[in-house]
């Protein structure tokens, strides 16, 4: 037995290894996902202030034109007789003058007109500032606008990686669970044939296997095979078992379970020691634990629709969501498994990016 557990130890320290990786990415996939969170929030501020710069500046220019027709009408006026198209010239290029002394530097009669229209030329001079003024910053946020989207689409693309990068890593703790199972299973059966072939022994593990069997043979579990169902499907599942067992934020715990123990029901047979079903429970356990979830007066431990409000109420009374470690360890007896489903459970947190739920490891 003790080498049994010493190679259970080595096994579990390649899984939190595996758990240590998932946690390093998931932190920063956090970062990048609140980077590109405060990026758009900065984009759309940029895009509200460039509305009003454009509003602003089109109301400058019209402003502007208002002012010069004015100033205009008031000379042609004053100039009664004279050549209007001359005068129109002289003030145009008065008005495009850089000082108002400039502007006044004319002809007698020019300086009179102009001197009478002062005011009005001084408001002009006003609203060329501020136009100048407006189509500079409206340069500067246009500038900032496409320096952040660039910004933007550069963390899109880091976020998006990093989520390979988690689903990958998700992967091979997968992989790795899946072959800590095999080789458990092979330590167990090899100890068992080291204990059957002792003098006196019994075969205690494969006579506990055949008693859970034995309660489907007489039909006192259900375990009749069901239709398959879409991943999608079981995700369903789990957020409204969550929800109606009383932690419904924390529903990654029981997918955890789901994908740890079955893939999401893609290996529902029975394991060395009897479970069966998407949330492989022992038909024994079942018995005092099994739920009708679907409502058609059958507790049926290979329907995910059964198994799965089933395992929610097990861990609710177990002591979900107030103590996890303990929910999962009366769930499966050993710490490694514990460790394993509250891994991909985060795994699964941190790539819905909710922040309101965890973090689990």
């Amino acid at each position: 037995m003790k080498r049994l557990e010493s190679r259970l130890h080595q096994q579990q320290t390649a899984l939190e290894a595996k758990i240590s990786e998932i946690s390093h990415l998931g932190e920063r996939l956090e970062e990048a996902q609140a980077a590109a969170s405060q990026s758009r929030e900065r984009l759309e501020e940029l895009r509200k202030q460039m509305a009003e710069l454009d509003h602003n500046l089109r109301s400058q220019k019209k402003a502007r034109l208002q002012t010069q027709q004015s100033y205009e009408r008031a000379a042609v006026a004053a100039y009664k007789g004279q050549n209007h198209e001359l005068l129109l010239a002289i003030i145009q290029k008065a008005l495009d003058s850089d000082s108002l002394e400039e502007r006044l530097a004319g002809s007698g009669e020019f300086v009179r007109v102009l001197g009478e229209g002062r005011e009005t030329l001084e408001a002009y001079e006003r609203s060329e500032r501020m136009l100048r003024d407006t189509k500079r910053q409206l340069a500067q946020k246009r500038q900032e606008y496409r320096a952040l989207l660039a910004g933007q689409e550069r963390a899109v693309k880091e976020l998006r990686r990093r989520e390979r990068l988690l689903e990958a890593a998700i992967g091979r703790l997968m992989k790795a669970r899946d072959e800590t199972r095999a080789r458990v299973g092979e330590l167990r059966r090899a100890e068992r044939e080291e204990i059957t072939s002792r003098p006196g022994a019994t075969g205690w593990d494969a006579g506990a296997r055949r008693r859970e069997m034995g309660l489907v043979e007489r039909e006192r579990v259900v375990a009749e095979p069901v239709g398959s169902l879409p991943e999608e499907g079981y995700m369903r599942l789990y957020r409204e078992a969550a929800r109606e067992y009383g932690f419904g934020e924390d529903w990654y715990v029981l997918a955890a379970i789901g994908r740890v123990e079955s893939g999401h029901g893609r290996d529902m047979g029975s394991s060395a020691a009897g479970a069966l079903g998407p949330m492989q429970f022992l038909p024994s356990t079942w018995l005092r634990a099994g739920v009708d979830g679907d409502g058609d007066g059958v507790a049926n431990i290979m329907d995910p629709e059964d198994a799965i409000p089933a395992a929610a109420r097990y861990l609710r009374d177990a002591g979900a969501p107030g103590d996890w470690y303990a929910a999962l360890y009366a769930y499966n007896h050993a710490g490694w498994y514990v460790r394993q489903v509250l891994a991909v459970a985060e795994g699964y947190r941190l790539l819905a990016g909710d922040r309101e739920a965890g973090p689990y490891i």
